[in-house]
Parts: structure tokens; C-alpha cells; sequence
């Protein structure tokens, strides 16, 4: 009996044993490590630098299932996503037009701690809807960035696209890249509710509610607005956003507002304060939202 028993508890230290190996051999962090110091362009000074001050790897040579997919393997719209990648020319423009445009609007807290451990840069990603980006030709086309649980990839960025766009199309480019981060990355995949509570409260018993409408009744503006949320224009959808939607969907507003939207966010007293809430926590959190959009300053 004794060694049967201790044969039994042999067989379950050596089947644990086997588990733990199998879950190492999957887990990609020391691996992956290795990979993208592979990958990354050691040649690349200004690419060194900010991999060393912040842990993020800037890569224009990778994988795109395991770089650009990865977790995504059982999406298709992930997997059928084309990309054109950069010339090795072209890659000390895209990364100061980065530093520019981009990253100079955030402070070493956030760099240090928000950004994805993957930035990728590339010319093109051709394709269907990619998480919250959609394509600029219908059901499928370019992207100006998308982000994922595993990475951030920015396009566009190859030196005739980028000397090719005229100053509206420039700014229109660079404010899409920053909701894709702060809506898209810090909001969406991070789940980082960085607002107070009081955000929220105006609406908190309408969230993921059935809106009170007909089918393919479109309700005016001011029906949504006085209620917190910006105008559901889409007749297909019923329901109200949930939390982290309306975050994101004010996000993307400040980040892109012009004078119009302004003016109607200003003239309602419940949007005018959650948009207030908004900007006041990114500056606090370490972002220049007036750098982003100038616009955003009369709600700090």
C-alpha cells in the first residue's frame, strides 16, 4: 500500500512539474525580451536612447503576428491586416516626427509608465476596423494608427507621405495618434479610468440602458447632450455607452475638437463639466493636452 502510494504521489509531482514547463515555454516575457533586442536597431541612436530612459522598443523590422497581432491570433481582422513596412531611410524622419508631434506632449510619467512596451512604425496598415480605428475607405482601408493589447503601431510615417501632407491633414494625422493612445491604449486597453468618479455621475443610471426611441428614429442632439452623452447618430444602436465608451468617445472629442463642437459642448452645462473633468485629469496625469489641441485650454 505504502508503494502504491508513494508511486501516485511520484506520478503528481512529476504531472505538475510537466505543467509548470508547459506554462513557461508559452509565457513570451524573457523570450520576447531577447527577440526585440534582436529586432530593435541598435544603430539607431535616438532609438537607443528612448528604449534605455523609458523600456519601450521603437521597431520598424517585425513580426506581424507576434509584433503586430499577437493575442489576436483568433482575429482575423488582426491577421488579414496588411502592412508595408519602413525603409531604413526613412526611419530617423518618422521617429522625429514623432518627438515632435507626438511624444513631446507627455511627460517622462507617462512615457515611463503608460506607454506599450512595442511601438511600432511602419508606412501602411491596410485593412478592416482595428479595435476603435476605422478605415479611411468603408469596410476596408488605411489606418492612421491602431492599437492593441500588445503594441501600438503608427503608419504613414514613410518621408514622401509625411512631405506630401499639407498643414490640415498634418494635424488631423497627429490628433488621430494621440486618441489612439489615450482613448485607444490608456482608456480602452488599459483600463485606466484616470477621471474622477464625478465624471460618471451625471449618467450613471443610463449607462448600457435601451435609449427610448423608435426604429430608425434619429433623436436630436440636444436629446443626448442634456443627459451627458454625445449624439448616437448610428440607427442600428439602442443602448446607451457603457462607462469606459463615454470616456473614450469624450477623449476623442477633446483630443480632435474644433470651434464647433466646442461652442456646443460650452453651451451644455453637463457636457461642458465632464469635458472640464477630462482635460483637467489628463494635464494632471502629465499630459499637454493644449499642445494636442489648443482648444482644450478653455476647459482647464
Amino acid at each position: 500500500m505504502m508503494k502504491r502510494y508513494s508511486l501516485c504521489l511520484l506520478i503528481g509531482i512529476l504531472c505538475t512539474f510537466w505543467s509548470c514547463s508547459d506554462d513557461e515555454d508559452v509565457t513570451p516575457s524573457l523570450k520576447d525580451e531577447d527577440r526585440l533586442e534582436a529586432l530593435i536597431d541598435k544603430s539607431n541612436t535616438d532609438i537607443m536612447a528612448f528604449k534605455e530612459k523609458y523600456g519601450t522598443y521603437i521597431l520598424y523590422q517585425f513580426d506581424q503576428l507576434r509584433d503586430f497581432a499577437y493575442q489576436f491570433e483568433q482575429a482575423s481582422s488582426w491577421r488579414e491586416a496588411k502592412l508595408t513596412y519602413l525603409e531604413k531611410e526613412d526611419v530617423p524622419g518618422a521617429v522625429a516626427f514623432l518627438e515632435e508631434h507626438f511624444f513631446n506632449c507627455y511627460r517622462d510619467t507617462v512615457k515611463l509608465n503608460m506607454l506599450p512596451r512595442k511601438f511600432l512604425i511602419c508606412s501602411k496598415v491596410y485593412g478592416g476596423v482595428l479595435g476603435i480605428s476605422n478605415p479611411d475607405g468603408g469596410k476596408t482601408g488605411l489606418h492612421d494608427a491602431v492599437v492593441n493589447m500588445n503594441s501600438f503601431t503608427v503608419a504613414r510615417l514613410g518621408r514622401v507621405t509625411l512631405a506630401a501632407m499639407s498643414a490640415e491633414r498634418r494635424d488631423e494625422f497627429v490628433r488621430q495618434i494621440h486618441y489612439m493612445f489615450l482613448g485607444g491604449y490608456i482608456v480602452n486597453v488599459q483600463r485606466n479610468i484616470f477621471v474622477e468618479d464625478l465624471f460618471f455621475d451625471p449618467a450613471a443610471k443610463l449607462y448600457g440602458t435601451r435609449v427610448e426611441r423608435e426604429k430608425n428614429e434619429i433623436l436630436p442632439d440636444e436629446y443626448y447632450m442634456s443627459r451627458g452623452f454625445f449624439p448616437i447618430t448610428d440607427k442600428e444602436q439602442y443602448y446607451y455607452p457603457l462607462q469606459m465608451e463615454d470616456l473614450s468617445t469624450f477623449v476623442e472629442h477633446l483630443v480632435k475638437m474644433d470651434e464647433e463642437t466646442k461652442e456646443t459642448v460650452w453651451e451644455q452645462s453637463v457636457m461642458r463639466t465632464k469635458m472640464q473633468y477630462v482635460a483637467r485629469s489628463l494635464k494632471a496625469m502629465g499630459v499637454d493636452i493644449v499642445k494636442i489641441n489648443p482648444l482644450a485650454e478653455d476647459f482647464l
